[in-house]
């Protein structure tokens, strides 16, 4: 009888079929997806491991970890498991065959993906820890309550005057406040916070009852916030936005111009097959970083553009995972030589990644045709909630991406919708947008151009329903890329440990899989990260 891990398998291996169709990329090695007996085991110990926080919050993370666990070996409703690792086999072999193209290799390696482990990487908001940097544990624990109060949509959604479910998707506090002046809200942002979540979520629920919803969520958006009517998905289908989502591509990936076959210095070929291509990564929070992180992991040169020290990010709580394999960069673009030195990074970069809304950043002279102008050769990646059409200039979070496709209402019901585990929309179309990247960097390398990759949260959860669908149909098909207890060091432990970096000694979860031949090891070396960096490795 298969086991909850085996039918998770199951659903990878069928997931991994759709997903190289959709979006006509087939690598040429062998994927196999594995299931061993002690993972389980191996990652329930782990929650208890390296806890953080200080206080009443070391008990609250310790529940996080351990309900995302129990999840993961449970049957799910709308399938994200298998989703996930399809995702990253197909990373992983993308980088292995742009790695094999650049050492003229012709022998393709078996990628192995562990699905236990694939499905930690959606859950790595609460696995993640740090240890021996006083400030960031302070910083962290101040960001974490902030961000969880009684506007958090992941944990509270509030009835409306027409009896729908809204909720409120607001991570930084400029948001939050006008969430709070939408709805009449007047207590002072800086006291609205985890503290005093149970008082706050009377006032709230008062507030947001004297709405209907569908005016509710266009006075969120319109005011500058994110919120959202929870959708059925056949209403999210009906709606002008989710009609255009449904008709995007998983990602998008357009030549914007012709440009000379591109080659990179392979000198450094041990630190991974992207190792001395350039990424300037524009990202923030989970799902931007989360596309950036894998190239770093890959072996790719990446340089994150931060206002400040990463110890004084307001989302430090969201951001830790996002920070792994990169430099960063302290550039405020509303100084003109901090900016002019942005312009001139983004000459030198062979990839630009950005996940702010669409036109935030066109005032400072960066927008998508401005980058292309810049750098003529240069792949532009951009992940954004909605569709690139429709709502493409709207804030929205992975959270909003559940409610408002249906995905929260079809794992729930209608009157008691919930959200899937862990931040799958964050990370899922992270994994796509990468996918989408490294496919570019191989037209590069064997037709030229430059090129566009667009992605979106919404996108990326639709495909949980198209996944889902498909699983449901072929509960009984037998697949002979799935295998068992395979002996790869990598999947052996729950935690990389990397070293000294700029917030201390920090824990992510292991990668999920193999890439080429050897130890893999140069892949938890890739994670270090500094900041106060002046530009890419030299």
């Amino acid at each position: 009888m298969d086991t909850i891990m085996d039918k998770k398998a199951k659903q990878a291996a069928l997931c991994y079929e759709d997903l190289t169709d959709k979006l006509d990329i087939h690598p040429s090695a062998q994927v196999l997806f594995n299931v061993s007996a002690d993972r389980q085991a191996m990652i329930e110990k782990a929650c208890h491991q390296h806890n953080p926080f200080p206080g009443v919050l070391k008990p609250v993370l310790l529940s996080l970890r351990k309900k995302a666990v129990k999840k993961l070996y449970e049957d799910e409703k709308v399938i994200q498991t298998g989703p996930a690792a399809a995702i990253l086999a197909l990373d992983a072999a993308l980088a292995q065959e742009i790695g094999k193209m650049r050492t003229a290799k012709n022998v393709d390696a078996p990628i192995y993906c562990d699905v236990d482990l694939a499905g930690l990487q959606v859950i790595r908001l609460y696995m993640s820890a740090y240890e021996g940097n006083d400030e960031f544990v302070t910083a962290r624990y101040n960001s974490a309550i902030r961000v969880d109060n009684a506007l958090n949509g992941s944990f509270y959604k509030y009835e409306t005057g027409d009896g729908r479910k809204f909720s409120a998707h607001v991570y930084y506090e400029s948001q939050k406040k006008i969430m709070m002046q939408t709805l009449g809200i007047t207590k002072a942002p800086e006291k609205f916070v985890f503290g005093t979540t149970f008082f706050d979520k009377i006032t709230t629920r008062k507030a947001v009852k004297k709405w209907n919803a569908l005016e509710l969520e266009e006075q969120t958006f319109a005011d500058g916030a994110c919120g959202c009517m929870l959708r059925t998905r056949e209403e999210w289908e009906a709606t002008e936005v989710g009609k255009a989502v449904c008709e995007m591509p998983l990602v998008r990936r357009v030549k914007v111009a012709d440009a000379p076959v591109k080659t990179f210095d392979n000198s450094h070929m041990e630190q991974g097959p992207l190792a001395g291509i350039k990424v300037l990564d524009l990202t923030h929070i989970i799902a931007g970083p989360a596309c950036t992180r894998l190239l770093a992991e890959a072996g790719a040169d990446v340089l994150m553009v931060r206002r400040g020290k990463f110890v004084e990010q307001e989302q430090a709580m969201l951001e830790l995972d996002g920070w792994a394999g990169k430099n960063s960069i302290q550039l405020d673009f509303n100084v003109p030589d901090q900016l002019a030195r942005c312009k001139e990074l983004i000459k030198e970069a062979d990839v630009v990644v950005c996940s702010y809304q669409r036109g935030a950043l066109d005032k400072f002279g960066l927008s998508e045709e401005d980058i292309h102008r810049l750098n003529p050769g240069a792949i532009y990646a951009s992940l954004m909630c909605f569709s690139d059409t429709v709502w493409s200039t709207r804030p929205g979070w992975a959270p909003c991406a559940e409610d408002i496709t249906g995905l929260s209402v079809r794992n729930g019901s209608i009157d008691n919708p919930v959200n899937l585990n862990g931040v799958p929309l964050d990370y899922i179309p992270g994994m796509i947008l990468a996918s989408g990247v490294m496919d570019a960097i191989k037209r590069q390398m064997t037709e030229g151009g430059s090129y566009t990759v667009t992605g979106s949260l919404t996108r990326g959860g639709y495909w949980l329903h198209e996944c889902t669908d498909l699983w449901e149909a072929n509960t009984n098909k037998e697949f002979s890329n799935i295998v068992h207890d395979v002996d790869i060091d990598t999947f052996k432990q729950a935690y990389m440990k990397v070293s000294k970096t700029s917030v201390g000694d920090v824990y992510f979860p292991a990668p999920a899989t193999n890439v080429g031949e050897g130890s893999n090891d140069y892949r938890i070396v890739n994670m270090h990260f500094t900041d106060g960096n002046v530009g890419f490795k030299k």
